[in-house]
């Protein structure tokens, strides 16, 4: 049985997954992105590294590979962590757009990303929703993870944030959302979802000339993910020399698509307005290794797991073109994606 703080991972059409645990030693637990320079392991970044909640880095003492079909043997004990939270409703949210709505009406933001959670109950085993969302989820990056000082994750996501080794690396934009039920062969995607990725697009596309002198950019396109349809992106670059990971990392996050822009004051803005504290949702999950292969993921439908209990969470890209019923449908569907394998 694992019974040291451990994390699970299955990168996107792979037939394994990767274990990663920390056997003896401190967890290590940073404030910036900065302070992970020369370090590797399984990391956690939450949304706002603003103190609140801390970088988790899972040290790699074991690391092994495991089948996909193999993985449910894996026994484990899972931190319980899990801050009491009120219930989160419809009312709620409706009065929360209606101020983020605001701010965008009047000019100040050209996007803002509004996000929600859902409490609800919860029963079986961990490592087993971790395989049906593995076999659930083919095209997703699907993880477990559980640590003192962040408690027990699992989430499958869409969303690149850096990957990459050596000289090559890739990242996406990746904005616009709807249901798949909702597409047919004659579907076009709204100026709002076009709008939304290109926000998110530009920015990347504006930051990785920072770190890159060649850029290639694939996209936008369709993108499946569950039973959603995104717009994505996808940007190849390769690192100016003495370009540190961390440095990269540090900009890219938040992205547009989980924040929105200006960037600084939109981080500013959700923290102080949004209504509750989204820890590592939103945030980077994924394997950091300035010495060998890095896959960082954004943390999307994704879920905190504690004894019977469960905390989903959703959101989505908020312009002065949106509606609050729209956008409560979105993060229900979202909601579906990790909440259908618990």
């Amino acid at each position: 049985m694992i019974k040291h703080p451990f994390a699970i991972y299955r990168l996107p059409f792979a037939d394994e997954c990767t274990v990663v645990v920390q056997e003896s030693g401190m967890l290590e637990m940073y404030d910036s992105i900065a302070e992970l320079e020369g370090r590797s392991g399984f990391v956690m970044i939450p949304f706002a590294c603003d103190g609140k909640q801390r970088i988790v880095l899972i040290r790699p003492d074991r690391l092994y590979v495991k089948a996909v079909a193999d993985v449910a043997s894996e026994k484990v004990k899972l931190c319980d962590e899990m801050d009491t939270l009120p219930s989160y409703g419809k009312d709620q949210y409706g009065r929360v757009f209606s101020k983020f709505h605001e701010v965008l009406n009047d000019g100040q933001f050209e996007k803002l990303v509004l996000s929600r959670y859902n409490v609800r109950d919860c029963a079986g085993d961990a490592v087993e929703a971790f395989k049906r969302a593995c076999d659930a989820y083919p095209r997703m990056m699907v993880y477990l993870c559980s640590a003192p000082g962040c408690g027990t994750w699992i989430g499958c996501t869409p969303e690149i944030l850096l990957s990459g080794s050596k000289n090559h690396f890739r990242t996406v934009a990746l904005a616009g959302t709807v249901p798949l039920s909702q597409t047919d062969a004659s579907f076009i995607w709204s100026e709002k979802n076009k709008k939304e990725q290109g926000i998110v697009a530009d920015y990347v596309r504006k930051t990785l000339y920072s770190f890159a002198s060649v850029i290639e950019e694939e996209g936008p396109y369709n993108s499946r993910a569950g039973q959603l349809l995104h717009l994505k992106t996808h940007f190849h670059f390769s690192p100016k020399q003495g370009c540190g990971l961390t440095s990269i990392v540090e900009s890219l996050h938040p992205t547009p698509a989980v924040c929105g822009m200006p960037k600084e004051k939109s981080l500013h803005f959700i923290v102080e307005n949004e209504g509750y504290e989204r820890g590592y949702y939103t945030g980077v999950v994924g394997m950091f290794d300035p010495n060998g292969k890095t896959d960082l993921y954004v943390n999307l439908r994704c879920a905190r797991i504690a004894a019977d209990k469960a905390v989903l969470y959703a959101g989505g890209g908020i312009l002065a073109s949106s509606d609050a019923e729209s956008e409560w449908q979105e993060t229900e569907e979202k909601m579906k994606t990790v909440g259908d394998i618990l």
